[in-house]
């Protein structure tokens, strides 16, 4: 069984597999057996209430909405029904071997399923769908012009039982968890501009339940207001690490939580500053999610001097510099508690590089009026080469075919820097800057997106970007294997 998206257990056989008497791994969506012969999988269902298509219905072939009144248990059994053959303990195993690793939202989800779905809360079922919905590979097969794939049918269907969730009065911890797991899918695959109203709707549902707390009258639907420290905790995490990197990637727009900078440092400081000590458990959900925290501050910080620079240029030049030593002094802790090998399955690090890459680009295109700007315009342009060769050497071996990447462990926001380095790349390949060095990586950076896609479909959106800036002769130059163009 690939490990690429297939820590869901089916309860039974699939259909193919029962008829024809043959082993069948029950791997979902395709079992192996059906995949490899290429041909269609199919798990039989109970018969349940539907709020939407079936992944095999086209989503025109009933309402997308039940039209007659909606009650809880109605929703519940429309849940249930695009949960199925997934059980509650494929949910826990699917989220501890798949998203866990690289995103530790949900410590506590092993305590709040039930052995049945007919057992567990609405929230925690709709919990469970964001993460068969995160877990779930895109198709292989290509979508009929029109027509929504299964995966983004499935993801309509999730986003949707949510909104009916929120429209019937319910708000929980659960509920953001799953808004948090249904933005990282968005950010995943390049679903822009969801994924920036998303972070926006969950900061208010977190918000929410803050100022209403369970109990009160205006929130009579809160199913399971008991939260840990820990889960507290790691859900500001999760917030803050995709609001700074949507802010980072969608340009010029400030962060929603940087205004909260101050109150939000003083609420996770207890919690966070403690991973540094030698005796503190460097596997534990807190402190992979503090590297992440941390690192996403450093993005932030210069992301805001970059965009919104004050009048003095020298002041935003000492602030970036002064935030590059802090990403480097991150940058040399992470890389001492990680594996060499195991560079490209750190959130921490990618981020690390992204701020470090931001800023020296910035750096390179600094007009020189004084010796210090003249001095940090030559750093820069030193240390850009420097990262963006460090990048391509961290990706290289993937796209030689001498290892292969486990998806359970990558993080996809380490993405948008191999896309940001290559699109570097590309504008110093246009101004004719060390041709030849800069085609080869360019070539090795945009193979390792296209590797990648099969997974995340925000790579195939980077490489339509690098297409819209790449001259033709250069894309041909690429796909030759040419020394030069």
């Amino acid at each position: 069984m690939s490990i690429e998206g297939r820590a869901m257990i089916a309860k039974k056989a699939c259909t193919r597999c029962s008829k024809s008497k043959k082993r069948c791994d029950r791997a979902i969506p395709d079992c192996g057996l059906c995949t490899r012969f290429g041909r269609r999988c199919e798990y039989e269902v109970s018969k349940a209430p539907c709020l939407g298509p079936t992944p095999s219905q086209s989503p025109g072939s009933e309402t997308f909405l039940a039209s007659e009144p909606i009650a809880p248990s109605h929703l519940k059994n429309a849940v249930i029904h695009k949960l199925e053959p997934f059980t509650p303990e494929s949910a826990v195993s699917a989220y501890h071997q798949a998203i866990e690793p690289w995103f530790p939202i949900a410590s506590k989800l092993q305590g709040r399923v039930r052995p049945t779905w007919d057992e567990t809360s609405l929230d925690v079922a709709l919990l469970c769908l964001s993460i068969l919905l995160l877990t779930t590979c895109p198709s292989s097969t290509a979508k009929s012009d029109g027509n929504t794939s299964e995966l983004e049918t499935l993801y309509l269907h999730t986003k949707s039982s949510l909104a009916l969730a929120e429209g019937l009065g319910f708000n929980s911890f659960p509920l953001v968890q799953s808004r948090i797991l249904i933005t990282l899918f968005e950010v995943s695959h390049g679903f822009y501009p969801a994924a920036f109203i998303s972070i926006g709707a969950t900061l208010g549902a977190v918000d929410a339940l803050e100022v209403h707390p369970t109990g009160d009258a205006l929130q009579p639907h809160c199913l399971d207001g008991a939260v840990s420290d820990e889960e507290s905790i790691l859900i500001w995490c999760g917030i803050l690490v995709l609001d700074r990197y949507i802010a980072t990637e969608s340009g010029p727009r400030s962060s929603l939580t940087r205004s909260r900078t101050a109150w939000l440092h003083n609420l996770l400081k207890p919690a966070l500053c403690p991973t540094h000590e030698p005796n503190q458990d460097k596997n534990s959900p807190v402190s992979r999610f503090a590297r992440l925290v941390e690192a996403s501050a450093m993005l932030d910080k210069i992301h805001s001097t970059i965009n919104s620079p004050t009048s003095e240029q020298t002041f935003n030049m000492e602030e970036v510099m002064l935030t590059v030593k802090t990403s480097i002094s991150l940058q040399t802790l992470l890389t001492e508690e990680i594996l060499a090998e195991d560079h490209l399955y750190s959130g921490g690090l990618g981020l690390c590089h992204t701020a470090l890459l931001l800023a020296f680009e910035n750096g390179t295109k600094v007009s020189c009026s004084a010796n210090a700007t003249e001095n940090w315009n030559s750093l820069a342009t030193t240390s850009l080469i420097c990262i963006l060769s460090t990048i391509t050497s961290t990706v290289e071996v993937f796209t030689m075919g001498t290892r292969s990447i486990d998806f359970n462990y990558f993080p996809p926001l380490v993405t948008f820097l191999v896309y940001k380095a290559a699109m570097i790349t590309t504008e110093r390949l246009s101004m004719k800057l060390d041709t030849n060095d800069e085609l080869a990586r360019l070539r090795t950076l945009r193979k390792f997106l296209g590797i990648v896609a099969k997974r995340w479909l925000s790579c195939e959106r980077y490489l339509k970007l690098l297409d819209e800036d790449t001259t033709p002769r250069m894309l041909k130059a690429i796909e030759q294997g040419q020394g030069s163009f």
